[in-house]
This record gives C-alpha cells, sequence and structure tokens, in this order.
C-alpha cells in the first residue's frame, strides 16, 4: 500500500506580531489544520523591528479553502468583539468635567503666580 502524497504548505497569512499568529495558528489547530509559523522573531536572536518581526503562517494547501473561513471568522469576531451594543459611552458626566476644568485652571494659575513671584 502506498502513501498519499505530502501536501505542499502555502502561506496564508503575514501577520505583524508573533504573539497574535500564535493565537490564530491555535486556532486553525483546534480546527484540526496543521500550521507552521515562520518568523524571524521566532529564531534564536530573535528581531522583532520592522518586518523581520512579521510572522506567516503556511497550512497544507489542501486545506486553504477552510482555513480562510475560519480566519475570516476570526477577523469578524475580533471587529465585533470590541463593540459592545447594550451600552453606548458618552465620556465623563458633566459635573466631572467642570470640575477638572476648575482644577486645571486654579494649578495653571498657581504656577503662573509662582512664576511671576520668581521674576
Amino acid at each position: 500500500m502506498t502513501e498519499p502524497p505530502a501536501s505542499r504548505f502555502v502561506r496564508v497569512a503575514r501577520i505583524g506580531d508573533v504573539g497574535r499568529a500564535r493565537i490564530i495558528a491555535a486556532r486553525l489547530r483546534s480546527e484540526g489544520i496543521e500550521v507552521r509559523i515562520h518568523s524571524e522573531a521566532l529564531g534564536p536572536y530573535p528581531v522583532t523591528v520592522g518586518h523581520l518581526a512579521t510572522a506567516e503562517l503556511w497550512i497544507p494547501s489542501d486545506r486553504v479553502d477552510e482555513a480562510a473561513l475560519i480566519l475570516l471568522d476570526a477577523d469578524v469576531s475580533e471587529i465585533l468583539g470590541g463593540v459592545d451594543t447594550d451600552r453606548v459611552d458618552d465620556g465623563l458626566p458633566v459635573e466631572y468635567r467642570i470640575v477638572a476644568l476648575i482644577l486645571v485652571v486654579v494649578f495653571v494659575g498657581a504656577v503662573v503666580a509662582r512664576l511671576m513671584r520668581v521674576f
């Protein structure tokens, strides 16, 4: 009995952060997709500046379509993860803003008065 030919690996993503690349790779592995991460930041002398800090995710060519759906789902979930539809944050209450403004004015006044005594 002959073994099936080994799948060719193809790059499916280039990510600017090794930590994020590892998280995405873990997500793909949890779905049963073999992932290889290539990056200069993973070597014995890690380089984490500029384009050398990027990580590439490589998977078997026969799993590209499945991985694309998983990566799309991960991107959409990340975007929607920061959205809270139940609560709209309008910032600080007006009372706090007024108090902060008064404190800034008093502080600036004190600094100016101090400078006037010095000169």
